[in-house]
């Protein structure tokens, strides 16, 4: 269902993200297909990984007359970004911070019997659990020289009841003051908090 020549498709930031949702529903509609993408079998590991977070972030940070094209491989930057006229503008590099080992887990749990762990915790625990996992992959990115690139933090987390909303927002703009207090090289560091939001780190 997920082919590379498809993910790699140089498209609008609106067409990006049409083509992302669209690739959801149609996975989600297709059980076999729903457990390759739990378990981030085959091409679904840099769909989940880079093309969703980066169809969020090109949305918002570029002209829709700009292109946007995912670049698989190991070369050191994920996506490459065209202006109207066809030239090139940025690269991106994308990083999501997590547990890889209980995801993992918990996938497999999700496949075999339905359901992953059931976890009881406070409000705003899942954010202080993030916060490390966003501090270690940050220390190690700022050890790489990214040069002109832009580098991309995102994290995804449940919406915070509305009674909540203020430790929320104070949670975001702690974790942003930290990762600002971290010396990138990369011409800019932006956290994007997935699906609809992105944080300028190093302005």
């Amino acid at each position: 269902m997920i082919t590379s020549s498809e993910i790699e498709l140089c498209r609008s930031p609106a067409d990006l993200r049409e083509f992302v949702n669209k690739l959801k529903q149609a996975v989600q509609a297709d059980e076999s297909e729903r457990h390759r993408g739990i378990q981030k079998k085959g091409l679904y590991k840099e769909f989940l990984d880079e093309l969703i977070p980066l169809s969020c972030f090109a949305l918002l940070a570029y002209p829709d007359n700009y292109k946007v094209q995912l670049i698989l491989g190991n070369q050191g930057y994920d996506a490459k970004v065209f202006d109207e006229t066809g030239k090139e503008v940025d690269r991106i590099e994308i990083t999501i911070p997590h547990n890889g080992a209980a995801e993992a887990k918990d996938a497999r749990l999700i496949v075999d019997r339905g359901y992953g762990q059931i976890v009881m915790s406070d409000t705003g625990t899942d954010f202080a659990a993030m916060f490390q996992y966003v501090r270690d992959t940050c220390r190690k990115k700022a050890q790489k020289d990214y040069g002109n690139y832009t580098l991309v933090v995102a994290i995804e987390l449940m919406p915070p009841f509305q009674s909540f909303k203020l430790q929320y927002e104070q949670k975001i703009k702690e974790l942003v003051s930290e990762m600002a207090q971290i010396k990138f090289n990369a011409k800019r560091v932006f956290l994007l908090v997935i699906p609809d939001r992105v944080i300028d780190v190093n302005s």
